[in-house]
């Protein structure tokens, strides 16, 4: 009986250790690892650059750029001569506006050495036609001058003056004018200097009529109101200056000019005079 439960007992000791094998090792535990905190990156602030001040535009340093052809027959003899001596802003790197004027002028002058050339064909014929009659002949002559008579930080003013002598009686006088942004270099015209036009007229008119040149030739009102032309004007530093061209009215062979203060045209003019 006894023996029977040993063996019994040995029985089941015997399969537990079975059993234990067949289930292999215990699995190891792996430890979970805890994942450290992402820093926080704080971003190294971008500097403002500066910004460099922008220069300060100087005032225009004049010069001159001339336009010049003498002209000759075909035996070699001069029979025109013209020379354009225009305004040329020298100091352009510190005046922008300087540009933009030189190429103006620049323009006008290649346009007037073009009209030269197709008046010297006429010239020619002339010539030759005073040659074979045995007539003396008077070569032509054309010059222009120029003159800045008014330079602020609101505009630059320039006046001009055509002469052409061509052996009449009386040469030939013309006052030109331009006005120009000092900042831009864009002419400016009279409608950026005037609100009303009509009103300026009446007073410039009026102007010319007591002038000394035009009043002892008793010419009209309706005259002198033909004869005006708004843009025949610059400025100075006594006030506007108007003209009327040479040989427009009858007897009167170089241009009038009359000169109207600033406070006579301030209700109507949109320039500040300095």
């Amino acid at each position: 009986m006894n023996k029977q439960t040993i063996l019994t007992g040995a029985a089941a000791l015997a399969l537990a250790l079975f059993l234990t094998a067949c289930g292999g090792p215990a699995p190891e535990v792996t430890p979970s690892l805890t994942a450290e905190p992402t820093p926080t990156v704080t971003p190294t602030p971008i500097p403002t650059p500066t910004p460099e001040p922008t220069p300060q535009s100087e005032p225009p340093q004049w010069g001159e750029q001339v336009f010049t052809q003498t002209y000759t027959a075909g035996d070699g003899t001069q029979i025109m001569t013209v020379r354009y001596t225009l305004p040329m802003v020298q100091n352009t790197d510190a005046c922008p506006a300087g540009e933009v004027i030189n190429d103006w002028y620049k323009a006008d002058g290649a346009s007037r050495m073009e009209s030269a050339e197709a008046n010297y064909e006429q010239v020619v014929a002339d010539y030759d036609v005073s040659k074979a009659a045995g007539f003396s002949f008077t070569p032509v002559t054309e010059e222009m001058s120029y003159e800045v008579v008014l330079s602020t930080d609101q505009v630059i003013s320039i006046r001009r003056t055509w002469y052409i002598n061509s052996g009449a009686a009386y040469p030939t006088v013309f006052q030109l004018g331009e006005n120009f942004d000092p900042q831009t270099g864009i002419k400016l015209t009279f409608t950026d200097f005037f609100t009303d036009a009509q009103t300026v007229q009446d007073r410039v008119v009026k102007a010319f009529q007591a002038s000394p040149e035009l009043s002892a030739g008793g010419f009209t009102q309706e005259a002198l109101a033909a004869a005006y032309k708004p843009e025949q004007f610059c400025l100075t530093s006594e006030g506007y200056v108007f003209w009327i061209q040479g040989n427009t009215l009858t007897g009167v062979h170089s241009p009038v000019e009359v000169t109207i203060p600033y406070d006579t045209l301030k209700d109507v003019s949109m320039y500040a005079a300095q």
